[in-house]
């Protein structure tokens, strides 16, 4: 069966072209990482286009733009390829790196196809610059063919695994030995494929990028539904999913620090809420420094924080919490041009052997919360005896601001 490669390379630039806008008017709906990955994206699918077109018209036009055009089109589109899908996995998108590769492999593309034409030549060329691009890729995607992987990155594996494979068999017909037969539309093997592939791969690295991408939105919702906006901290549905995980581990040492910064109404009242969440945002710097790895902090709600520390028996976190309060009251602040002194009550608690009810916890570290701010603030409290002679922990009023 006859294979006009010129047409297969013109339906592949059909389908990059038809692709491409449909991306580019997708990135209306999206911001940051996700709208410029996008938008690299369509761009290389118009790269594509034209660079296919080019190779398809091979015989026709001057080989000044089948070739050497055609090819560092190629190149520009393998680079943005590679930058596309490293923003989008979140490792260094190494840009300087990716425009040296391609100006590399383009300029000895082109000194072989114009001053020294040797048609083997440029095929290694191009093999070596595809596979280091092809390698800055399967490198942060090597976690993917791990069990429990991302189903999205295997599938772009897969796209660039066969890519790969693509590149090989026409390299291999150029091995020792082997009589080459000059040109892209020439039906070798190698060659059959490699343009059957190529025909193919927009569409097929399109929706690997798409499942990629989508995955990656779904990471970030629910980052986001578990966090405070303004902290960066924990919300309180991410401290609750956190405590009963801990307590699911089974009945290890486990502390809680309840947190409240003394008089906050005060400093919205006087210097309005952009005041308060500058102090907010001062204090979580402050205590998340301090805290170990492993430590938890997250923000109950309003001026209220909640510490988990998991390990730390009584001493250990009376001994963190009174150096937390130190430090926060060490802190220098200035709010409209006025010092601002900060202070925290922290109230204290640890799960009780065989306790099984992370509630109950955490309303005891807000009874000694209440007792601290009772006793005069800025200090750290432990909950009152009764609360443990007795098994109770019903809640108490809300500590006073």
């Amino acid at each position: 069966m006859h294979i006009d490669l010129a047409t297969v390379a013109l339906l592949g630039a059909l389908q990059a072209l038809l692709l491409a806008p449909l991306l580019l008017a997708a990135t209306r709906a999206y911001g940051g990482v996700a709208r410029a990955s996008l938008r690299i994206w369509g761009s290389v699918l118009l790269l594509q286009a034209l660079g296919w077109v080019l190779l398809g018209l091979r015989g026709r036009i001057s080989d000044w733009i089948s070739v050497v055009l055609a090819n560092g089109v190629l190149m520009a589109s393998y680079a943005g390829t590679a930058l596309a899908l490293r923003l989008l996995l979140g490792v260094p998108p190494r840009r300087s790196l990716l425009a040296a590769i391609g100006l590399a492999g383009w300029l000895g593309i082109a000194w072989f196809a114009v001053v020294a034409p040797d048609y083997a030549m440029r095929v290694y060329i191009a093999t070596l610059s595809l596979g280091v691009y092809l390698a800055m890729l399967l490198w942060p995607l090597r976690h993917a063919a791990r069990r429990g992987g991302s189903i999205a990155q295997r599938v772009m594996l897969l796209v660039l695994l066969a890519a790969a494979a693509g590149w090989l068999l026409r390299l291999r017909e150029l091995a020792p030995g082997a009589v080459p037969r000059p040109g892209l539309l020439v039906a070798t093997p190698g060659n059959v494929a490699q343009m059957i592939y190529g025909a193919l791969e927009p569409v097929l690295a399109s929706i690997g990028f798409l499942l990629m991408y989508n995955e990656a939105a779904q990471a970030e919702l629910r980052r986001l539904a578990r966090t405070d906006p303004l902290t960066g901290t924990l919300n309180r549905l991410a401290l609750d999913e956190e405590l009963a995980r801990l307590f699911r581990a089974g009945p290890a040492a486990l502390a809680v620090l309840m947190l409240d910064v003394d008089h906050f109404k005060r400093i919205n009242d006087r210097h309005g809420h952009a005041g308060g969440d500058r102090v907010l945002t001062a204090l979580v710097a402050c205590v998340g420094a301090r805290l170990r790895a492993g430590d938890v902090l997250g923000r109950v709600g309003g001026e209220e924080f909640l510490v988990l520390l998991p390990g730390a028996d009584l001493a250990a976190a009376l001994a963190l919490a009174e150096a937390l309060r130190g430090a926060v009251a060490g802190l220098h602040m200035a709010l409209d041009g006025e010092p601002q002194a900060i202070t925290l009550s922290l109230g204290v608690a640890v799960r009780q052997p065989h306790e099984d009810d992370p509630a109950a916890l955490v309303r005891r570290a807000d009874r000694a919360l209440y007792a601290a701010k009772r006793e005069g603030r800025n200090r750290v409290a432990v909950p009152p005896p009764e609360a443990l002679a007795d098994g109770r922990d019903g809640t108490e009023p809300s500590p006073p601001p």
